[in-house]
């Protein structure tokens, strides 16, 4: 979703007081590409965060080079802090991206 996009969506909703499931990194709020990600792993936590598609596989991707047992509900609480901070700092990561390009797109579109 471009900014524009982004920004009348929002925009519609803050005035219609209606809020639908965006992404949190991007705010992709077609429903159709929407999927909820189990923020500390499906085994640890019903805990989920709505993501796109994209980004859902890019988080997803990088959990998934830590080891099984480092994901599984029988991981150490060392295991569990370094699945943590891994999906954490994975969505920090896409997060500061977005952010970024928009900060660049502001100062050189004015």
């Amino acid at each position: 979703m471009d900014k524009d996009t982004y920004r009348k969506t929002v925009q519609r909703q803050s005035r219609n007081r209606t809020v639908s499931t965006a992404c949190v990194i991007c705010g992709e709020d077609d429903p159709r590409v929407i999927e909820m990600h189990h923020l500390d792993g499906r085994n640890n936590s019903d805990e989920t965060i709505p993501l796109c598609k994209n980004h859902h596989t890019i988080v997803t991707d990088d959990q998934n080079k830590l080891p099984p047992k480092a994901r599984s509900k029988n991981a150490s609480p060392q295991e569990k802090l370094g699945y943590l901070l891994v999906t954490h700092g994975s969505l920090l990561e896409l997060m500061g991206k977005t952010q970024k390009n928009l900060g660049y797109e502001m100062i050189h579109n004015e």
